[in-house]
């Protein structure tokens, strides 16, 4: 049987026509060393169809996970996940006054109502502090709160309205002495896991939607403990530590991921590297290039020889500049791609055209009107029609988009994308 979708090679993406045993007959008499017999053997071991790279269905309807899978790997399907990213924190009581019914007050709720599905995450701790900081008030106001928080730094905070940004006023994370405090955190533990792992693995085993499992962050979390400034000197001042910080956060993500890969088939990995402006990286392309990208390969070779073939980090702004430093380290999928901050999809896909979207629909154009909705929707729609593009927004909805455009949103995504989900209320009449 042909492999006729798109397997991944080194991260990235291949079309191939041959069968898995040949692929890895002439493996093995060629001696080759790259990782795709291992990938592919991966596939084979997880139950992959040799024609369609889906798992095979427990029953005739295709599943949520198995959409989510065609699509992935540039296949044809019935319809294409439909997943967005969330709503800030004022959305919906803006709604609220312009008729979003008032019981759906959250999320889960206003996904059920608009009709949009999700894929979910198995909450393992790869990465975060272990145990984490004492959190601590060290000054309240009527208005605002200053505190210590659980990465040891020192924030800001308002206390009514929409709540802000923290403001940071001091990291913790300054050298080396004050890194012995973080390192001794970041250690492996069984802890990591949940208690109750074993019950997990019965019931993800028997999911029909995608799974997720973190991958943690190599820049971003750094940076949080650190502060911009702090990890932008450290680049020049102390590499060695920095580096010696990537390797330690590398280990703990591998080493926790190890225990829990062979008895789970995830769907993909995600992780977080919210570190770009719309003039792009806070760090220098040499840095990702040499310290960041080898971790990932680390990291995502591993998911790849446990079946997981699609990695993404949740990364704002313009990530054109640190891509390929990316896609060359495995994550071979970009989330949320922030159109306004100059991470185009169209012109992402024209340059790397075998690269996995997921996002990439302008918040801001659809606030303004019918009109740039449907010309924005029918922007993207080539890349939907090619394959390996899950549109939605580029971050969470803003207040400032109505409900009316909201909804016009979602029923074109319906109608000329051929996402599924079905919502709560009568989508003909608008």
């Amino acid at each position: 049987m042909a492999l006729e979708g798109y397997l991944p090679k080194k991260g990235r993406w291949y079309r191939s026509t041959c069968s898995p045993s040949y692929i890895l007959h002439k493996r093995e008499h060629k001696q080759e060393t790259d990782m795709e017999a291992d990938e592919i053997q991966a596939l084979v071991e997880a139950g992959v169809d040799a024609n369609t790279l889906s798992t095979a269905s427990v029953s005739n309807k295709i599943t949520l996970r198995e959409r989510w899978r065609r699509t992935m790997f540039f296949q044809k399907v019935d319809s294409i996940p439909n997943f967005e990213f969330g709503y800030w924190e004022s959305t919906l009581p803006t709604w609220h006054k312009q008729g979003l019914p008032p019981e759906i007050n959250s999320e889960a709720l206003a996904y059920e109502y608009f009709g949009i599905e999700n894929w979910m995450t198995a909450w393992i701790n790869v990465m975060g502090l272990l145990p984490a900081f004492e959190f601590k008030t060290i000054k309240e106001t009527e208005d605002r709160i200053m505190y210590r928080d659980g990465s040891g730094c020192t924030a800001e905070i308002n206390k009514k309205g929409d709540k802000s940004i923290p403001h940071y006023i001091d990291f913790h994370l300054k050298d080396r002495k004050t890194w012995e405090e973080y390192k001794e955190r970041l250690q492996p533990s069984p802890e990591r896991v949940p208690a109750n792992w074993p019950e997990l693995v019965e019931k993800y085993n028997q999911r029909d939607y995608p799974l997720a499992v973190g991958i943690g962050s190599m820049v971003g979390m750094v940076r949080n403990w650190i502060g911009f400034e702090g990890i932008a000197l450290m680049i020049y001042d102390d590499p060695a530590l920095l580096d010696e910080i990537t390797e330690t956060l590398c280990n703990l993500v591998c080493n926790t991921l190890e225990r829990i890969l062979p008895d789970v088939e995830f769907d993909l990995g995600t992780g977080w590297e919210d570190i770009c402006f719309n003039s792009g990286p806070i760090v220098g392309y040499d840095y990702m290039r040499n310290v960041v990208t080898p971790r990932y390969k680390r990291i995502t070779h591993l998911l790849r020889k446990h079946g997981c073939h699609v990695a993404w980090t949740d990364t704002d702004g313009n990530i054109l500049p640190i891509i390929d430093c990316f896609l060359d380290g495995g994550i071979n999928c970009m989330f949320p791609v922030e159109v306004h901050g100059g991470s185009d999809p169209v012109l992402i896909r024209k340059k790397w055209p075998d690269i996995l979207l997921q996002g990439g629909v302008d918040k801001i154009k659809i606030a303004k009107g019918k009109k740039e909705i449907r010309a924005e929707m029918e922007r993207l729609l080539p890349l939907v029609k090619h394959g390996g593009f899950l549109p939605g927004f580029d971050h969470r909805v803003p207040a400032d988009v109505s409900l009316e455009n909201y909804k016009y949103y979602l029923k074109l995504k319906r109608d000329m994308f051929g996402v599924g989900g079905t919502p709560q209320y009568d989508e003909s009449k608008i």
